[in-house]
């Protein structure tokens, strides 16, 4: 991280305050090293260094340079698929390309883990951020199911938080039959595994609210890149750079934005 800081201080004379383009809304923005973190906003539009780095990947994957979202060429015929993607870039974004931010509560609906097949085959691009680590296991069909939204050659801009060593950790490895109850004002999750062993779950973990944000694993990066290769992908890179120019540098060296490309056949 050193050697980061250094740079942005030679790049930038005010020292510790980095001063970009958010390439989400176009306007120039400015926020002290210390809030730049993955998940805090730092432009006024809402963009965070995560936001900021799926359209960075996303402008690489399509157009092989980066570039702020304004400045994308209208391209109706590039189409592709968001799974619950940020209302702060969404709009945006379809307003550029043929872009259909999809959920899986409502419409327009898409369940990763069976897929409608009119999707299938259909995308130039998928952008996940932050779901399959909300995915009932086995997570493994997701991951080959992103790859069959692709056309030959398509490109997936891929985020899950991950801890840099280690394996993934399975919360509930037998889940099965589950649901949600409220006990003493705390959530519980219960289940009944394939065998009929009924099981309960405390200290659960939420992203954000509740329900489908229920945290289910905590990937492991070296079981991220083993998913991505198994489910046929190539082509797979971790985006480890910083990207000043656009207010995208990384603290840690975990949790990065991670393109893949279904093979061309």
């Amino acid at each position: 991280m050193n050697w980061v800081v250094g740079l942005i201080k030679d790049f930038f004379p005010c020292g510790e305050m980095l001063r970009f383009r958010c390439n989400v809304c176009g306007r120039p923005a400015r926020a002290p090293l210390s809030k730049i973190t993955r998940e805090q906003p730092t432009c006024r539009c809402g963009s965070s260094v995560r936001l900021r780095a799926l359209v960075h990947v996303l402008s690489l994957g399509l157009f092989g340079v980066s570039r702020a979202l304004p400045d994308f060429d209208r391209r109706p015929d590039i189409v592709g698929v968001d799974m619950s993607g940020a209302a702060t870039y969404a709009g945006r974004l379809a307003e550029k390309i043929g872009y259909t931010n999809t959920f899986l509560h409502k419409s327009p609906h898409l369940d990763i883990t069976a897929p409608d097949p009119t999707w299938l085959g259909k995308c130039d691009f998928v952008i996940s951020s932050d779901v399959l680590e909300h995915v009932a296991p086995p997570v493994s069909p997701a991951f080959r199911n992103m790859m069959l939204l692709l056309k030959p050659g398509g490109v997936l801009v891929f985020t899950v938080p991950y801890a840099k060593t280690g394996n993934t950790v399975e919360h509930f490895p037998a889940l099965h039959d589950f649901h949600l109850e409220t006990h003493d004002r705390e959530r519980i999750l219960v289940n009944v595994t394939a065998q009929g062993e009924r099981q309960e779950f405390d200290h659960l973990v939420f992203h954000g609210g509740e329900g489908e944000t229920l945290e289910m694993r905590v990937f492991s990066e070296t079981a991220v890149l083993k998913e991505l290769q198994q489910a046929g992908f190539e082509d797979i890179r971790i985006h480890k750079e910083p990207c000043l120019e656009f207010g995208i540098f990384w603290p840690q060296d975990w949790s990065l934005p991670i393109s893949a490309r279904r093979p061309k056949d």
